[in-house]
């Protein structure tokens, strides 16, 4: 043998069915991310919604019936469906106390869903 020449280090084995395997994995975490985040878009509308309600109107004043009226009302303009039972005024401490409460079921593939669970909090003043 001649001194000048080495012996190549072998290419790993596998290399195509891991890389496979993590395109596969990211793909699907991306397509879980892409269809869940419109649930997330959703409530926050619902959040603002809310805040815009509480800014602009005096809501210490307004019943549950009236707070949950002007939430629809917007809500329906931008596309977004709750169920009738998710709005509660509660009194607690003294306060009254707006809770908006839903759960979203999102089907991802074939028969597994996702199911995100929104609980959003304003008090009276």
């Amino acid at each position: 043998m001649k001194a000048g020449f080495r012996k190549l280090p072998q290419t790993q084995q596998g290399s195509f069915y891991s890389t496979a395997i993590i395109v596969a994995m990211f793909g699907i975490f991306l397509t879980a991310a892409l269809k869940i985040a419109p649930a997330y878009m959703d409530n926050n509308v619902v959040v603002n919604t809310m805040d815009g309600i509480a800014a602009n109107n005096d809501l210490a004043t307004m019943s549950a019936r009236e707070i949950q009226d002007s939430l629809m009302k917007t809500l329906n303009v931008n596309n977004v469906a709750l169920p009738g039972d998710s709005i509660k005024v509660v009194r607690e401490g003294g306060k009254e106390v707006v809770l908006i409460e839903y759960d979203t079921r999102i089907p991802l593939f074939y028969n597994i869903s996702a199911v995100v669970s929104f609980s959003n909090r304003f008090e009276k003043d």
